[in-house]
């Protein structure tokens, strides 16, 4: 496209205005005709029991993580 804006004249813009919108619309054609609306199971929020589970799992790593560090500190 540098190429054909190298005229500056009105014929070149609006060949570079024509290409980038055929450009933009094979992308949407593209999107349109492979592109899913599906909810990915990466994306599914777990439910409350599973995110509590976790929470507690972290809170649990978290005092033993902060029991190392005291037991460091009285060593110093």
């Amino acid at each position: 496209m540098c190429v054909l804006l190298l005229q500056q004249t009105k014929t070149a813009w609006r060949t570079c205005f024509y290409l980038g919108g055929a450009v933009f619309a094979f992308g949407t054609i593209i999107y349109s005709i492979f592109g899913s609306g599906e909810v990915q199971p990466w994306a599914v929020q777990p439910k409350s029991e599973e995110l509590q589970a976790f929470s507690e799992a972290a809170k649990e790593k978290d005092r033993e993580k902060d029991k190392e560090v005291e037991k460091g500190l009285k060593e110093v």
